[in-house]
């Protein structure tokens, strides 16, 4: 790498993990940039909280095969299942979980969900290029004022809106495993695009081998104290698999090969002796062979010839037909498209006679209402106003409802009774009053003059009407001239002549008639008569109900029930006459119109009825045409049948020539057909009898691989001519195959030598790489150990194959024994791997690296010690294997921030937890612990912790996830008082006395 003058690293981080809906949280948001506890009782999710880190470091769509994916397991040790898994993270669609991370190109976050099928429990990814803050709002409402403040779900959230919602931001997903390796698993510092999204930069990309090893250091690094035994075997032998950049390093050998090309071998040898032995079975197969050869060139001329014929026939009539099919489906159509529209020409005839009724009926019933009020105005006099007739009806209303009221409370008839006597008392003194005035009435002041010049003087002064007495002439000339000083004008009086008129308004003119006031006063008297008549009438009728039974009161009470009826029915159609009488104007109108309309629509109709009595004849007559073009078609069809009878038996006896061979027209007759037969018996017989020669052949063991094939019923054509042509060659070069064989022999062995070699080379590889290892954490002390080493153990079963392999003469000129050979398959199926990307079996390093160890060498002593450290001592140490091997996969120029995760941090001594961060943060990890109570020694190590389970959401996405923490962490401060901080907020505590580390 070229130096630049300053040196920077690529930083890749894991920033924080977020659940929602999922395991046992409603929603968590837990920041692992930094050294983190995770406190909780027992069943809270703490472990598979740490667990779910996986899913983001591994490029998996699905649960299947759960243990090797992701060998998730519980505080017990207990693996975990693919559905019991899948169901536990994502158990409805609205489940997510989040990690926010951070490249050389920014903040991003990767958001897990439910996939498409759930029989295969998959889950799916989508990328999106922003931080978390802009994402919470999808999936919790921090600022709700519920549950204390720790806030609420989101209603209205599902998992295609919070899709589309992610895509919006600019979000992609990431659905199979090549992407993801790529887009998640390159370092892309160049290119913005292919590396936005890039989450662990390994050093030679993202291929199989590297993913392998990567997937064991993942598991390492979950399981830091070792406390498997295969942990580190494993991820020691991936690591050395995916370091091999060339398919020369690869163990790439196959020794059942060398064991089958041994046995093939000797039974080629058996072989040349079988074919010098069989020789007169092979001339009789030959002479039958190109016999059948003949016979079967003339049997499929003769098929594809009455084939090709019966095809041209049927292709005319297949046109002929579709036409027919095309022009009847055309007439059809036609045909129903007039019946639809007859059917709906119909229907409008019968919708519009149906309107013309409703109308009709709706005229009819209008006129009887007008009826019924002209009816009403001629029981009065001629001339009486409407409006007093209404006003009479109304009052009769009134008076039926008060009747009511005293039949059915007798207080009420008391009581109208004395209001009626009172009323009439008072109308019999006004009548004798007005009766008075008009017998006694003296003429006034303005009797004398005319109506208009009485009316400007009245309109002057209200008192001259009031004056009795007689005017003089000379004063009736006075009156006169000043009256014509004025006239009315807008209903007020105006003084002198219209061109210089001064209008005088505040005095209304009042119209002045004495024969008119005398007539009002009559008028007046005869209402009054009128209404003393009727209520001497009603004071009667009111006192003798007084005295009458239940039985007539409820006669009288129906009775007037009625008339009020009437008079309310007599009453609206008076005030409804005008409107009536408008609207039936309209309807009248309106019918006649629609009338003209019906018969335009019968029209219509009968138009409608006869195109398509017409189409429809039509139809009939093209049904007919087809039938008989399908009666024709039906004969050539039984034609077919036979041929094809023929046809089943020729494709296997003439082995499918006639496909080949260019046909010549022939007549389609019985006789062609019958031709056809015999030739397709004579061939099946003269087959039988050539198959049966080969099948002797075969049994001999002449071929390779052919033994079973002695035993079939019958054979191709291909494969016949291919076992004439193997068996020429043999009988053939009969002279030449000893040779062969002899060069063979020699050559197997030399192969086996190499192969050998190459196993040998296998316990060098390993060797090398654990030395380099070795140079490597030689670098480090920890505690009291002045030096750690990696120290290794085979298994036996090779050690014993090498020793073994070296007593035998590998390169002598016969074939080796027979149990060399038994052993090397022995040990191919035990501790080989099939590798479908190439040709050849490679030697599987974690079946021959049987165990790995830690050795230590105590500060001041000589000798080398294995006996077992604390778990933190273990942890530790591990912890740098981890870093030197992580060094080998991840690219140079980045620096990774992820965190160690470590269950049940409480069992390890507070000396050790304090040596364990330090560790950590020497390589640039963030510790990731779980406890399951809170413990000081904790708490003042690792300053950062989180109670899981302290907030329950009332309101959740389901009852059984409702944990709740977002927002803030809380930490130690060097007082060791309990503060709370925000979880972007990296607390570090000063170091603790020393007197404290023993805590």
């Amino acid at each position: 790498m070229m130096n630049l003058g300053f040196d920077t690293l690529d930083t890749f981080r894991f920033k924080q993990l977020v659940f929602v809906n999922s395991a046992a949280f409603a929603y968590t948001q837990i920041r692992i940039d930094h050294h983190t506890a995770l406190f909780g009782e027992n069943n809270l999710g703490k472990t598979s909280m740490l667990n779910a880190l996986k899913l983001f470091f591994l490029p998996e769509i699905n649960f299947r095969n759960c243990g090797n994916k992701f060998n998730f397991r519980g505080t017990n040790g207990k693996l975990y299942d693919g559905m019991a898994s899948f169901r536990y993270y994502f158990p409805e669609d609205r489940a997510f979980i989040i990690l926010e991370a951070e490249n050389p190109h920014g903040d991003f976050c990767i958001v897990l969900h439910r996939g498409s099928s759930t029989d295969k429990m998959e889950y799916a990814r989508m990328v999106v290029p922003c931080p978390y803050a802009e994402l919470e709002p999808l999936f919790w409402d921090i600022e709700a004022g519920t549950d204390g403040g720790i806030g609420s779900p989101v209603e209205s959230m599902t998992l295609q809106g919070v899709k589309t919602a992610l895509r919006d931001m600019g979000g992609e997903p990431l659905s199979d495993w090549k992407t993801i390796q790529e887009r998640l698993f390159t370092n892309q510092p160049y290119d913005k695009k292919a590396g936005r999204f890039s989450l662990l930069p390994l050093r030679n990309g993202a291929g199989k081998r590297e993913m392998d090893a990567w997937r064991k250091l993942v598991h390492l690094a979950f399981d830091i104290s070792a406390s498997d035994d295969r942990t580190l075997p494993d991820t020691l032998a991936t690591i050395i698999e995916g370091q091999k950049s060339r398919k020369q390093e690869e163990l790439n050998l196959d020794l059942n090969a060398i064991v089958e090309e041994a046995n093939q071998l000797r039974e080629e040898g058996d072989r040349i002796t079988r074919i010098r032995n069989a020789s007169s079975h092979w001339e009789i197969f030959n002479e039958q062979f190109q016999s059948e050869q003949q016979l079967r060139g003339q049997a499929a001329k003769g098929y594809a010839d009455l084939d090709d014929s019966v095809a041209v026939e049927e292709e005319r009539l297949t046109e002929a037909l579709e036409t027919a099919s095309n022009t009847l489906t055309t007439a059809e159509n036609r045909a129903d498209t007039l019946e639809r529209i007859k059917r709906d020409s119909g229907r409008t005839v019968t919708e519009t006679a149906a309107d013309v009724k409703a109308t009709a009926k709706q005229t009819h019933s209008l006129r009887t209402e007008i009826n019924a009020a002209n009816a009403t105005l001629n029981e009065f006099p001629a001339g009486t106003p409407r409006q007093e007739i209404i006003e009479g009806l109304e009052a009769h209303i009134a008076e039926q409802v008060i009747a009511i009221k005293g039949y059915d409370n007798k207080a009420v008839a008391q009581q109208e009774y004395a209001q009626v006597c009172q009323r009439l008392e008072k109308n019999l003194r006004s009548a004798r009053h007005l009766d008075e005035q008009l017998a006694n009435r003296t003429p006034t002041l303005l009797d004398d003059l005319t109506v208009g010049d009485a009316s400007i003087l009245f309109s002057l002064n209200r008192s001259l009407a009031t004056t009795h007495g007689a005017l003089t002439p000379e004063q009736k000339q006075a009156f006169t001239e000043f009256s014509r000083q004025f006239h009315s004008e807008d209903g007020h009086l105006v003084l002198g002549q219209p061109q210089e008129r001064i209008p005088l308004r505040d005095i209304p003119y009042h119209g002045y008639d004495a024969e008119q006031t005398r007539q009002t006063m009559q008028g007046n008297l005869a209402k009054l008569n009128d209404q003393i008549a009727h209520d001497k009438t009603r004071c009667d009728k009111l006192r003798e109900e007084a005295t009458l039974g239940p039985e007539e009161i409820a006669k009288r009470r129906k009775l007037a029930e009625q008339e009020k009826r009437k008079a309310e029915l007599d009453k609206n159609a008076l005030n409804a006459i005008d409107a009536n009488t408008e609207k039936l104007d309209a309807l009248e109108s309106e019918l006649l119109e629609l009338g003209a309309k019906l018969e335009k629509h019968q029209r219509q109709h009968e138009k409608a009825e006869a195109d398509w009595k017409e189409a429809d004849d039509k139809r009939k007559t093209l049904r007919q045409e087809q039938k008989a073009l399908q009666s024709q078609a039906q004969q050539v069809s039984l034609i077919r049948q036979r041929l094809d009878r023929i046809g089943k038996d020729a494709n296997n006896v003439l082995e499918g020539r006639h496909k080949v061979l260019a046909p010549t027209p022939c007549e389609v007759s019985e006789a062609n057909i019958e031709a056809l037969e015999q030739d397709v018996d004579n061939l099946s017989a003269l087959r039988n009898t050539v198959h049966e020669q080969l099948r002797k052949l075969l049994a001999m063991s002449i071929l390779p691989n052919a033994d079973s094939q002695a035993h079939l019923i019958s054979f191709t054509g291909d494969q016949l001519a291919d076992f004439h042509d193997q068996l020429k060659a043999v009988f053939d070069n009969l002279d030449t195959q000893e040779v062969t064989y002899r060069h063979q022999v020699d050559r197997h062995n030399k192969t086996t030598h190499s192969q050998v070699d190459i196993l040998r080379s296998a316990k060098q590889l390993v060797s090398a790489f654990i030395s380099g290892i070795n140079a490597e954490m030689g670098q480090f002390s920890i505690s009291d150990l002045e030096e750690v080493r990696v120290d290794y153990r085979l298994h036996p079963r090779f050690e014993q194959l090498l020793t073994d392999l070296e007593k035998a003469d590998l390169l002598s000129d016969e074939l080796q024994d027979s149990k060399v050979y038994e052993q090397l398959k022995a040990f191919q199926a035990d501790f080989f791997n099939s590798d479908a990307r190439r040709t050849g079996i490679l030697l599987s390093l974690d079946k021959i690296l049987t165990g790995v160890h830690y050795k230590y060498r105590k500060r001041g002593e000589d000798g080398w010690t294995t006996n077992a450290q604390s778990n933190g001592t273990t942890m530790m140490i591990t912890t740098n294997l981890l870093s030197v091997l992580m060094s080998r996969l991840m690219d140079g120029d980045a620096q990774v921030t992820m965190p160690l995760v470590m269950d049940e941090f409480g069992s390890l001594a507070t000396r050790n937890m304090r040596t364990a961060r330090q560790m950590a943060e020497q390589h640039g990890y963030c510790l990731f612990v779980a406890n399951p109570n809170r413990d000081s020694k904790i708490t003042q190590v690792l300053s950062n912790y989180v109670h899981l389970g302290l907030f329950h959401a009332s309101r959740a996405y389901a009852e059984n996830r409702t944990v709740v923490h977002h927002g803030l962490c809380e930490s130690l401060t060097q007082k060791g008082m309990l503060t709370v901080q925000a979880t972007d907020t990296v607390s570090e505590r000063a170091p603790l006395p020393e007197e404290e580390a023993d805590l």
